[in-house]
């Protein structure tokens, strides 16, 4: 448990400064892009910093890049959203019928089970329930640990990942982005989004959403 705090206080002391990097690179990204089109163009124009206020309206020059930004952004988002989806399908598996999942994460997956399986009218255990559920917890944090998944560590990095990249502000649309279907292009994706310092740990995460994408029969993005 202690590797798991130190994980935890490093993450949560570095993820200012990994927000500030994306937030930097994307505005990079678009000065470049405008920066381009401005020398192909031959224009002698001053070039804004990327604000909001100085974005060009659709339509107008530069409306491609502004797109591409909004891109840019979007792909991060999936970063977030694999972790999302990954912690979804934990807890939709460990908690089978639960439909409100408010307040449940991975993390506090122990504390859940004994909460769920207390009796509300007097307070006693539901042992069988406990048992069950306690079962389905151990079973598939079992066949997660083969892929390389700590209880320990993991939890705490999805919840780093969504609180850094976001998460998509829709539910994908399966038929028309073939994106959020397939493990080979979001795996491109998260090597060109993620720092090689927790790319490892990204990739990871998607290897077990994956698999557990394969044993259920749903997409990666069911939720």
């Amino acid at each position: 448990m202690a590797e798991g705090g130190e994980l935890m206080s490093r993450l949560l002391s570095e993820n200012a400064d990994l927000k500030k990097q994306v937030r930097l690179l994307k505005e990079n990204q678009m000065l470049r892009r405008l920066l381009s089109q401005s020398c192909q163009e031959g224009g002698g124009h001053d070039l804004l910093p990327p604000r909001a206020h100085a974005y060009p309206e659709a339509g107008s020059p530069g409306s491609g890049e502004i797109q591409s930004f909004a891109g840019a952004e979007k792909d991060a988002r999936v970063v977030g959203e694999i972790a999302f989806q990954l912690d979804r399908r934990i807890l939709a598996y460990v908690f089978p019928g639960v439909t409100r999942l408010y307040g449940f994460t991975v993390a506090n997956i122990p504390e859940k089970i004994e909460q769920t399986s207390t009796k509300s009218l007097d307070g006693s255990v539901d042992e069988r329930k406990l048992r069950e559920l306690t079962q389905r917890y151990l079973a598939l944090s079992a066949r997660l640990e083969k892929l390389g998944y700590s209880r320990d560590v993991h939890p705490a990095f999805s919840e780093f990942l969504i609180n850094t990249y976001g998460i998509l502000k829709q539910r994908p649309d399966l038929r028309a982005n073939p994106l959020h279907s397939s493990p080979a292009a979001l795996r491109k994706l998260v090597i060109d989004v993620v720092p090689p310092k927790f790319l490892g740990d990204s990739l990871l995460l998607l290897n077990c959403l994956c698999e557990l994408s394969k044993e259920d029969g749903k997409p990666l993005f069911a939720w």
